[in-house]
């Protein structure tokens, strides 16, 4: 914990807290052992306490947090004990459902009671760890032992459950239901007992920590050769997929200096990761960070080498994966841009620009391809729709001026497209954002990140992807804006000089079609109204061009940049 002077009011709650979950589950296995109707009146008066503990442990979160930075060994415990103030009052939750779904309007003998009251009593036990946990600073093994403890009772549960099952012919139909949701209330209560192991566990290292990756954050430690008891394990990213991505540094030191970056994910993501990091490594090996090691996991949570750690059992289904990554010092192109860095970020493109042109003249192949953006768009649109219907309206007719539907411009487009393949292919990052370059000003580098999408394809796709990144920034006025919008104008002029020398004739309208793509499907995830009606009517703009347009047409056609990127 972190000091007991500071925290010891929210060590008193969760305390509290811990006694009324007791209390609880004693009920329950009262109501296991009578079935008596009476209990869930008892249970139910008790529900505004436990609501009255969770509020002052939410005030006592919130006071202790206050202000604090959020990357820290502090917050990180405060914010752990907040989630296993969550997870405790869930339990009570359960139990309280335990009663409610098992009681008839008369008393009957539960076909398993006798078994329910045992597993009750075993998940006493285990909720006396927790108290331990939380008392004598050693949350990090508490967790574990809990989820071990977890593994098994859910086992002792699923024969319970069958016993019901067998027991079906002695009992009437209301019974019957009445016993079968009381167990997979019990069942709930069960593997609640998990989150609470994982709470126990964020609290010691962090948020990034669950059940799930502990083997692999020990595997981490050990081929850093630290031991995961010297760690801090640092949320670097939120990622829309969820994966983890973490920074691991020294508890005893200033935590500015990173050892490791921690990445986990779905199994093929992570290996597409490996893939394309050592496809772009091959080229130079100065342009992307070198995998340092890679582990795998099943959805149980355990690595085959470390399965005895968490006392889970490998069921080989929907397998997980990380990875440990090398840091790369620097700053982001988004970090640059945001900050108005006018002079870092002239200097991390023109370090961009020198490696794209090196990369490009090496990887690329005289093989042709079609980046196909309109299929790419279709696939993706229904997001942006979701978050934005509004601007997907039918074709409109106003005198006599006919408004094709977006969809239906779309369509166009997409037959056009078939005639606008590149001549040649390269190796492309597939995910060029703006966070996924970072920019070392003491080596003048830039190195490339997240290239799970790596292939040979259309550098179209990269250029078109990053000058829409870009514009997406949510700095919508100002010096700043007028920098971003610069920047994105030196991403198409880098671009135009690379196909002039390669004599593409095509790239402007590729061009056009990749940045009607994203602009339009970029705005599933801006929720600002005024930007994200910016980017689709530019998309809108974008697909009208290109419907008109012959195929003489395309060939000289010109990207209306100014239109695109003023404000």
């Amino acid at each position: 914990m972190p000091s007991a002077p500071v925290v010891a009011t929210l060590q008193e709650h969760v305390s509290f807290l811990l006694h009324e979950v007791e209390t609880h589950c004693h009920l329950v296995e009262l109501f296991f052992t009578s079935g008596s109707v009476e209990l869930l009146s008892s249970i139910r008066s008790r529900r505004g306490y436990v609501q009255s503990l969770r509020e002052k442990a939410d005030i006592e979160c919130a006071r202790l947090l206050e202000r604090r930075k959020a990357n820290t060994t502090f917050h990180a415990q405060v914010s752990g004990m907040h989630s296993l103030v969550i997870a405790l009052e869930m339990l009570t939750k359960h139990c309280f459902d335990c009663v409610r779904e098992g009681t008839l309007e008369e008393a009957f003998e539960h076909p398993t009671g006798q078994e329910c009251r045992k597993l009750m009593k075993r998940i006493r036990r285990a909720l006396r760890l927790v108290k331990v946990g939380v008392s004598d600073d050693n949350r990090r093994r508490t967790g574990i032992k809990l989820g071990r403890r977890t593994h098994k009772l859910i086992a002792s549960y699923n024969e319970l459950q069958a016993l019901t099952l067998q027991a079906k012919f002695n009992l009437n139909d209301d019974q019957l239901r009445a016993a079968i949701l009381s167990n997979v209330c019990l069942k709930r209560l069960v593997e609640q007992l998990g989150v609470v192991a994982e709470a126990l566990i964020k609290a010691d290292l962090g948020q990034v920590a669950t059940l799930q990756n502990y083997p692999h954050l020990l595997d981490s430690a050990t081929n850093l050769n630290y031991d995961l008891r010297d760690l801090k394990v640092r949320r670097l990213a939120l990622t829309r997929s969820g994966s983890a991505i973490a920074a691991i540094t020294h508890k005893d030191e200033s935590g500015k200096e990173v050892l490791a970056v921690y990445k986990e994910g779905d199994r093929a993501k992570i290996q597409e990761e490996v893939d394309g990091v050592n496809q772009w490594r091959n080229i130079d090996p100065r342009l992307a960070p070198s995998v340092l090691s890679q582990s795998g996991t099943s959805q149980s949570g355990t690595s085959q080498s470390a399965t005895s750690q968490t006392g889970g059992k490998n069921d080989g289904s929907s397998e997980q994966s990380s990875l440990l990554i090398e840091h790369i010092p620097g700053k982001t192109l988004e970090a640059l841009l945001l900050a108005g860095d006018r002079d870092g970020t002239q200097a991390a493109l023109k370090a961009l620009f020198k490696t794209l042109n090196q990369t490009w003249k090496v990887t690329l192949t005289p093989e042709s391809c079609s980046a196909n953006f309109m299929k790419q768009l279709q696939k993706r649109i229904g997001d942006s729709r979701k978050v934005h219907p509004e601007f997907f309206k039918d074709e409109e007719r106003i005198c006599g001026y006919v408004s094709a539907s977006f969809d239906d411009l779309v369509r166009t487009v997409a037959d056009k497209e078939a005639l606008w393949r590149a001549p040649f292919s390269v190796l492309t990052h597939g995910d060029f954002n703006v966070d996924n370059l970072i920019y070392d000003d003491a080596e003048k580098r830039v190195y490339f990140i997240d290239l799970h999408r790596a292939s040979y394809f259309d550098y179209v796709q990269d250029l078109s992807v990053l000058m829409v990144s870009i514009y997406r920034l949510q700095v919508l006025s100002g010096e700043t804006r007028m920098q971003m919008m610069e920047s994105a104008k030196e991403v198409y002029r880098f671009g135009r000089r690379f196909a002039a020398r390669q004599q593409d004739a095509t790239f402007e309208v590729r061009l056009a079609a990749g940045l009607a793509r994203s602009f339009a499907t970029s705005t599933r995830f801006i929720f600002d109204k005024k930007l994200a009606s910016r980017m689709h009517l530019r998309a809108r703009y974008l697909l009208e061009r290109l419907a008109k347009l012959s195929p003489e047409q395309a060939q000289t056609f010109t990207l209306p940049l100014k239109e695109l990127y003023v404000e």
